[in-house]
């Protein structure tokens, strides 16, 4: 091989390398969702199926527009089975808020009147002019998805989600604390195209 080739060989080679290096140096741009990691799945998949154990809770904690600076009113819920007694106060400047029952049957009552309904959102956005997810708000809380309905999840390493986007809701936890053994969610905020809200949990009680 002549000396030319071989010292354009030696410069291809050198171009090779140098770029290889570039490419391996190169880092996933922050806040980009690369996909959820094997250790983060596996994670989530104990996690997930040790929620799915808990039939019973109690939670008290505060509801605000999302925006607000501070909390504007309470929350409250609990569940029993597929039984349920929430609580709202505050949201929109509507007052008290109580809704019960079960997903197939739901009773919404404020101070203008009781109503019977099995779609509490579409009851609640026309009589109060916003709407929160109640069928989904009961798994929510627990940092699960809802049954029944496709959910995207981004993960952190220990399997607790960090965001989730289902049935048009996107959620964003930014806090966990431990209850009874599993790290249940403290703070997150849960928004549709027309409202936000967030939401911090105060006190979990009766988890089982």
């Amino acid at each position: 091989m002549s000396r030319r080739r071989l010292l354009r060989a030696a410069i291809a080679g050198a171009a090779t390398l140098l770029l290889a290096g570039c490419f391996s140096a190169v880092k996933p741009e922050a806040g980009i969702d690369t996909g959820n990691s094997a250790q983060a799945q596996h994670n989530w998949e104990a996690r997930r199926s040790a929620l799915q154990q808990v039939q019973n809770f109690t939670l008290q904690g505060r509801l605000a527009e999302s925006g607000l600076v501070s909390f504007g009113g309470d929350l409250s819920w609990i569940q029993t089975g597929a039984q349920f007694q929430a609580r709202f106060y505050g949201p929109l400047g509507v007052g008290a808020v109580a809704i019960s029952g079960s997903p197939g049957s739901m009773q919404i009552q404020n101070k203008n009147g009781t109503y019977q309904t099995q779609e509490p959102e579409a009851l609640m956005q026309q009589q109060f002019g916003w709407s929160l997810p109640v069928n989904g708000l009961r798994y929510w809380v627990l940092g699960l998805p809802a049954p029944g309905g496709e959910a995207a999840l981004k993960l952190d390493d220990g399997g607790h989600i960090l965001s989730m986007t289902q049935n048009g809701w996107e959620l964003a936890y930014s806090e966990y604390q431990t209850v009874a053994g599993l790290d249940l969610p403290k703070k997150f905020a849960i928004s549709d195209p027309q409202h936000g809200f967030k939401v911090f949990i105060d006190l979990w009680s009766s988890v089982q």
